[in-house]
């Protein structure tokens, strides 16, 4: 009898879970194509047609959600077994924490796929701003953070640099000569970076929220009350790029990276500072 090949499961699940085919190609660190060829062995494997077009849409047929819930049960019973025979030591907490710009990046695809590697491991998160959580970092009380790194006294590992856009609502738009509405979020060094960006390029504005936190500022953005600067991978599905502004002005990024507590040397914490290393790998080497 043929056999089911995991990685060709693992995808399937990610095309389900992330919603589409390209979505779950960055998932799994693959091309499109790849995740594209990989769907059409595992039809040839079982026989029967997994998806069916709707547009431009790719949707599950009945064979294929049948597939998708005996897959999760194996991926789970996969996992658990190498978790079982390569991580044995593996167990505790491990407490993280998240720079709010990327708090929906990483729980959607970096710790899904830790969780399944090491399913004997909690983890603890908690999001705030950059310069909080490295203060915890550094004082013990959080065992590793993935933050903004400001300047080059951070004791930071550089992992990644993310592309600063101005977002807006889908479906609202805003006059040139009349002033932005701008939201910020308070002490955050994006907001005065937005502030100085317009004020250079003579671009009048009005700042009309200032957002105790990253998820204020979404709402701002989302509701039409306002256009933030803000981290390419935090626009939603809710929002759309401003691109007048966008276009004119120069293109602003930020260094982000990984910081350990002081003499961290425990495997589990090593084990997620590895992965998530490693899953910034794969996402720049595809993006290159």
């Amino acid at each position: 009898m043929t056999n089911f090949d995991i990685d060709q499961l693992r995808t399937l699940v990610a095309i389900v879970d992330c919603g589409n085919f390209a979505a779950a190609a960055n998932s799994v660190h693959r091309t499109q194509s790849a995740v594209s060829m990989q769907m059409k062995k595992l039809e040839e494997v079982a026989g029967v047609a997994l998806f069916q077009k709707q547009g431009r849409r790719h949707v599950l047929t009945s064979h294929g959600m049948t597939l998708v819930s005996y897959a999760r049960q194996m991926l789970i019973l996969n996992d658990e077994a190498m978790a079982h025979f390569h991580s044995p030591e593996m167990n505790g907490m491990v407490k993280l924490g998240v720079c709010d710009d990327y708090v929906n990046l990483v729980f959607r695809r970096i710790l899904t796929g830790f969780s399944e590697r090491y399913p004997n491991l909690q983890l603890s998160v908690q999001s705030n701003s950059s310069q909080r959580l490295l203060k915890q970092v550094l004082d013990g009380r959080l065992d590793l953070a993935l933050i903004n790194i400001h300047d080059q006294s951070y004791p930071a590992t550089h992992l990644f640099t993310e592309k600063l856009v101005w977002a807006k609502a889908k479906n609202v738009t805003y006059c040139k000569d009349r002033p932005l509405p701008l939201a910020i979020e308070v002490d955050c060094r994006w907001g005065r970076l937005a502030m100085e960006i317009l004020d250079r390029a003579s671009i009048p504005y009005q700042v009309v929220l200032s957002a105790a936190d990253f998820h204020g500022l979404n709402a701002a953005i989302e509701s039409g009350m306002a256009v933030s600067l803000i981290a390419a991978c935090s626009v939603t599905e809710n929002m759309d790029l401003l691109g007048w502004l966008n276009t004119n002005l120069v293109e602003t990024s930020i260094a982000s990276g990984l910081s350990l507590k002081p003499g961290a040397s425990e495997p589990a914490i090593l084990a997620l500072a590895d992965y998530i290393t490693e899953w910034y790998g794969h996402r720049n080497r595809n993006v290159a």
